[in-house]
């Protein structure tokens, strides 16, 4: 048969010039951003359907997060890829590309998301991080108040560095939380009383004229070189509510940071009350914006005023744990 190799080329770099770049399918690196979770793809290959968001992926700036909508007779969602998590359910065909991008309708609110967007953070973070998080996120959490295991408990030594930044920039609410001491240290150091370590970080925010939204008392296990409630679901029972009620008095806002599934390794029981008179800041690691997403409650509460979605990602250039937060 006869060939033209001048016209197969022809016809290649017209096909090419008129089908539109496909959408990159880089599985493995998932994002979350204030629009909706997505995947870190090149811009130069096109976002189906979607917006690419800058800011929320590692690497060079052309790599940022496809964020793709999509709407079923089940509700609305986002397009995601079937290996990543989703707290609601899968439905094909409402999404450009491989059969294995579904779009995830989230469970519990009718596929719509409730919250503000906001991001909580441990690290020093950079000037540009704050321009971009001022205008990005509603709120922003900051540690206050670390377990310090070889001094029983201090403020963090960037809190204040934190602090002055966001307020510079402009961030509208501006939060903090307390990890305190709570445990048995390998340092043989002890952890100062409560209220000791309460008045420590109540009194920096006085003497530094701290405007905050809310505070917020972490409570999790950590073990190694801390060690976070390893005294026995009996003892961190009552060292959890001599806490709580130190808190209801302090005159202070508060709330509870927990994860219900750490729960019961703690105090015994998922069901073990030590606090539910006060709000709920969920952690829930599904990738999944959204207060009324929260499905994993414990210890009297049966609601949450915010929830962390994303844990150890990357946004606005920095390092951050993703959340949604009720103002």
């Amino acid at each position: 048969m006869y060939f033209s190799l001048f016209g197969f080329t022809l016809a290649t770099a017209a096909f090419a010039a008129t089908t539109p770049p496909l959408l990159q399918t880089r599985q493995t690196t998932s994002c979350s951003t204030p629009s909706g979770p997505g995947f870190c793809g090149n811009t130069g290959n096109g976002c189906s359907g979607g917006t690419f968001y800058a800011g929320y992926c590692p690497g060079a700036s052309n790599i940022q997060c496809c964020v793709t909508p999509c709407s079923t007779p089940s509700g609305s969602g986002y397009c995601q890829y079937t290996t990543s998590s989703c707290s609601g359910t899968f439905v094909s065909g409402y999404c450009p590309g491989a059969s294995t991008y579904k779009c995830c309708v989230g469970g519990g609110g009718g596929g719509t998301a409730t919250g503000s967007p906001g991001i909580d953070i441990s690290a020093t973070q950079s000037s540009s991080f704050w321009t971009c998080a001022a205008s990005s996120y509603a709120v922003v959490a900051m540690r206050g108040y670390t377990q310090a295991c070889g001094a029983g408990g201090q403020v963090a030594s960037n809190f204040l560095t934190n602090y002055n930044a966001a307020r510079a920039a402009g961030v509208k609410r501006i939060d903090a939380y307390m990890f305190p001491c709570t445990g048995t240290q390998p340092t043989g150091v002890a952890c100062k009383s409560p209220s000791t370590q309460l008045s420590e970080f109540l009194n920096f925010i006085s003497s530094n004229n701290m405007q905050l939204g809310k505070l917020w008392f972490d409570i999790e296990p950590t073990s190694g070189t801390c060690n976070a409630w390893n005294l026995g679901a009996t003892q961190n029972t009552a060292l959890a509510k001599q806490w709580v009620a130190l808190l209801k008095g302090s005159g202070y806002s508060w709330g509870i940071y927990a994860n219900g599934n750490q729960w019961s390794g703690m105090f015994g029981s998922r069901s073990t009350d030590v606090g539910s008179s006060l709000p709920l800041w969920a952690v829930q690691f599904d990738r999944t914006p959204g207060v009324n997403t929260v499905n994993t409650f414990m210890g009297g509460w049966t609601s949450a005023v915010a929830k962390q979605y994303n844990l150890d990602t990357t946004a606005c250039g920095g390092s951050v744990d993703l959340d949604s937060f009720l103002l």
